[in-house]
Order: C-alpha cells, then sequence, then structure tokens
C-alpha cells in the first residue's frame, strides 16, 4: 500500500499548493479597477487621430506628480518622438492614450471626444502598440500576428509581414507560418520578434501608434530592417515615439524634449540642435558615449 500512500500524500501537497494560488487569483479579481468604464459610452465613429492634453497632471502616488501641467495637440498623421532622461515621465504620458491610466488632472482628448467618455474596449482598438520587450506566446508564428485581428484572411496575415520585413525570414522557419515560436518567442531572434509585433499592429490597422524604444535592444543590421518596417506602419498614422537612440528619431514632425515631468522643449530635429538646451546636451552626450565605446573595441582589436 505504499504507493497509493505516497501518492495520497503528494494529491494532497498539491492541493495545499491549489489553494494557496486561488487565494491569490480571487484576491487580484476582487481589486477594483482604476479606470472606470462610462455608464453611457459615446462613440468614436471614423476615428481622425487628432490627440489633445489639457492642463495633464498625473502621479502614481498622491502628490508626487511625474506629468505636471501637459498641454499639447498632436494632428492626425503627425509623428511626435518624446525624448528626455530616465524618470522624465516619457512612458507615463503614452500610457493615458490607451487609457491605462486616467489623468490625476486635466482631459486627453481623442478627436474632441474626452477619453474617460469612450468604451475602453473601442478607444484600444484605435491604438497598436510595439513595445521595446515583446510579447509573443508559445504559439504559431500565424496565431501571433493574429492577435492584432482574429478574424484576419490569410492573405492579409501574409500582407502585414511583408509590410513588416517579416515575410521573408518567416517563409525560410521550418514550418513557415505554422512553426512554433517557443514561450515569448525563445526561438526568434530580438529582430524577427519585433518584425512579428510589427505585423500584429499592422494587421490591426489602429489610427494611433505607440512605439516605446521598438530598436534600442537590437543590433544594427536588425534595427534598419525593423526601422524600415515601421517607417511604413508610421504612414498616415498618429504616433508617438518613445526614443533611446536619438539618432532614430531625425525625421520625426516634432520632437518633444520632457524633464522632471514637463515638457521643456518642443521642435525639430535642427531646430533643437539649433539650441543650447537640454536635447542638444543628450545628443551630443549620447554620441560621444558611442564614439568611446566604437574607439574601445577598436583598441581592443589591435591589441
Amino acid at each position: 500500500i505504499s504507493q497509493p500512500v505516497n501518492s495520497l500524500t503528494r494529491a494532497f501537497g498539491t492541493w495545499q499548493q491549489a489553494l494557496g494560488a486561488a487565494d491569490r487569483i480571487f484576491e487580484l479579481l476582487d481589486v477594483d479597477a482604476a479606470v472606470k468604464e462610462p455608464a453611457k459610452p459615446r462613440r468614436l465613429g471614423k476615428v481622425e487621430g487628432r490627440v489633445t492634453f489639457e492642463n495633464v497632471t498625473f502621479a502614481y502616488v498622491p502628490g508626487q506628480p511625474v506629468l505636471q501641467e501637459i498641454n499639447l495637440e498632436v494632428e492626425p498623421g503627425e509623428i511626435v518622438a518624446l525624448v528626455g532622461p530616465s524618470g522624465a515621465g516619457k512612458t507615463s504620458l503614452v500610457n493615458l492614450l490607451p487609457r491605462f491610466y486616467d489623468p490625476t488632472a486635466g482631459t486627453v482628448w481623442l478627436d474632441g471626444i474626452d477619453l474617460r467618455e469612450l468604451s475602453v474596449r473601442e478607444l484600444r482598438q484605435q491604438i497598436g502598440l510595439v513595445p521595446q520587450e515583446t510579447i509573443l506566446f508559445g504559439v504559431s508564428v500565424r496565431e501571433n500576428i493574429l492577435f492584432g485581428r482574429p478574424d484576419a484572411t490569410e492573405q492579409e496575415i501574409i500582407e502585414a509581414a511583408r509590410i513588416a520585413n517579416a515575410h521573408d525570414f518567416i517563409t525560410a522557419l521550418p514550418d513557415g507560418y505554422d512553426t512554433l515560436v517557443g514561450e515569448r518567442g525563445a526561438a526568434l531572434s530580438g529582430g524577427q520578434r519585433q518584425r512579428i509585433a510589427i505585423a500584429r499592429a499592422v494587421l490591426r490597422s489602429p489610427r494611433l501608434l505607440i512605439l516605446d524604444e521598438a530598436t534600442s535592444a537590437l543590433d544594427t543590421e536588425s534595427e534598419l530592417l525593423v526601422q524600415e518596417a515601421l517607417s511604413r506602419l508610421m504612414t498616415g498614422r498618429t504616433t508617438f515615439v518613445i526614443a533611446h537612440r536619438l539618432s532614430t528619431i531625425r525625421n520625426a514632425h516634432r520632437i518633444l524634449v520632457l524633464d522632471e515631468g514637463k515638457i521643456v522643449e518642443s521642435g525639430s530635429h535642427t531646430e533643437l540642435m539649433a539650441k543650447d538646451g537640454l536635447y542638444r546636451r543628450l545628443y551630443e552626450a549620447q554620441f560621444h558615449k558611442e564614439d568611446q565605446e566604437m574607439s574601445t573595441v577598436g583598441t581592443s582589436l589591435l591589441n
């Protein structure tokens, strides 16, 4: 009877672990959502993509604002880059667009409608997000792309992959679009994962696009392919780009420099470089650092 007794003991241990896990799960489910759905949501209709921040202040902790009195109007189809030191409020600002959070004070508008008057689901259907850390699931390439729009046809999937510079490497995989990518896309390189994320965003065809340091962790060759794909994706869409490498945002229509939760400078790359301001100091410091790294690598190779 030793084997049944051992099995019973293991089952009891598993049961106790499950009870503890269930308690934590139900604690999470019981947490009230910070973002409330309106009782009678307004319909968006055809979205142009005009975004307005009006006197927006935001704090994760009451009394400690990370954004202060942000006033900003972004035209439909405009590409706006956000730069600044770490902790300046760049990600916090774009997180207000899909209503991951609501402003502590002030209002964010989309085409003249307060975001708080919109259904969260309808609002987020108009937003595409390409983050620095791509979220892929342990299913096939096709299924990962389909998360952008589950009802898409095979031809639409392939077209989205072509726009994202992903079709060629996908067809070279052992099972093509049916290849399993592994948990978090472990079977793919960083550049390949990013291009699948871009294909997903293309398939969604959003009016608003958020690129959160989408190329900062890539090598030069992968970055060029991803940048080319992103350029196609941004065409005609209102786009917010959080930039780590300042060289990647020279062609943005407008660059906003944030510092301590405030917009301290605004303009094109040429305009901001002409000023002796924070943007110019950040730009020159970054290129000085890159020159030093290249010099160090060259010296190591010679030795």
